[in-house]
């Protein structure tokens, strides 16, 4: 499998705010005696490029996919991903129907293939308070202080996203992601507007290349002159907003979509409610058998494997299954959380 290393430059314009929830001071990294930078940890820009790309994802395919957890019940699983589309397949994650599995299995679980560790700053630029004051609405006055934010002053970052995959239309639906992402952090309709440059990707079956090596770069150095110092070549793959449309319906088609999906159906179809359900939608009859004189049905010996088949009737993909379920036993989330990118 190969590693696809995407080169980013993301260029803070304006200023940032980024925190762990734990405490308000912004997450540093002491690069040397008196050389502590600001850094943005990585699953901060992972939740706001996997929201950008599920978006489109949704638009394409119709999926209800979403990174939110319900509040009113609902069988979407913990994260209400819908652990059968590319997004889910590129970010990972985990489902479990609420309603329990019978005799077959009872969740799923899918590793990521993007891997983010965070972007790392040049040198330049600090860190400052800021004070933020509460407004009396009839006087247009301001009262006491309500507080004080931490925020970044602007400057670049460098950062390196690796995706692990067979071929490079992963790496592509990644990339359009970062380029259409660009706000991030904390406070993001204050702070946090980023433009994202994607520099070119390294693909090497090794791990060649980390941002924080590349972040010690003397001020003003050419990161891709560096690297092809190092015979590390940057290789260009854009995905233009009139392909990617086709490229996540292509990816669809790709083996490891059908295979989550199949995994998924399988702990679907285990619930007996679920296929009950989906085979009226299919308008499929399962079958019944008669034992002392009353009819009993025969489909609930069924191993998941049985299951799949009957619905499939050996025609249908995988995913195409996977949105019948989808259409025959959930609906979209009532209480979509609010799209936050902290």
């Amino acid at each position: 499998m190969m590693k696809y290393q995407v080169v980013i430059l993301r260029q803070l314009k304006g200023f940032g705010q980024f925190v762990t929830e734990s405490r308000d001071e912004a997450n540093t990294y002491e690069f040397g005696d008196g050389d502590e930078r600001p850094i943005i940890f990585g699953e901060k820009l992972k939740a706001v490029e996997r929201r950008t790309i599920m978006r489109k994802v949704r638009e394409v395919l119709e999926v209800n996919c979403w990174l939110t957890t319900h509040k009113k019940g609902g069988d979407g699983g913990i994260s209400g991903l819908c652990m059968s589309c590319p997004a889910c397949v590129l970010f990972g994650g985990t489902y479990a129907p609420k309603k329990g599995g019978g005799t077959g299995p009872k969740n799923v679980v899918q590793m990521r293939r993007a891997y983010y560790t965070g972007a790392f700053p040049f040198q330049g630029g600090g860190i400052r308070d800021v004070t933020f004051n509460a407004v009396d609405e009839r006087t247009g006055q301001t009262g006491q202080a309500l507080g004080t934010n931490q925020i970044i002053e602007p400057r670049d970052f460098i950062d390196v996203v690796t995706v692990e995959a067979e071929n490079e239309q992963w790496a592509k639906l990644l990339v359009w992601g970062i380029e259409h992402s660009d706000r991030y952090g904390a406070n993001t309709r204050i702070y946090g507007e980023i433009h994202n440059e994607v520099l070119g990707v390294v693909v090497d079956p090794r791990l060649r290349i980390a941002a924080i090596d590349l972040a010690r770069l003397a001020p003003g150095a050419d990161v891709k002159k560096n690297l092809e110092e190092k015979k590390l070549v940057l290789t260009t793959m854009p995905c233009a907003d009139s392909e990617i449309a086709k490229l996540i319906e292509d990816l669809t088609k790709d083996e490891a979509v059908e295979d989550l999906a199949r995994r998924k159906n399988s702990v679907d179809v285990s619930v007996e409610e679920y296929l009950q359900k989906t085979a009226v939608h299919l308008e499929l009859t399962l079958p019944v058998e008669k034992k002392d004189g009353k009819e009993v049905a025969a489909w609930k010996k069924w191993k998941p494997g049985q299951r799949l088949a009957f619905l499939t009737d050996g025609k249908k993909s995988q995913y195409a299954l996977a949105r019948d379920i989808e259409k025959a036993n959930f609906a979209e989330p009532e209480d979509v959380e609010e799209e936050a990118t902290q």
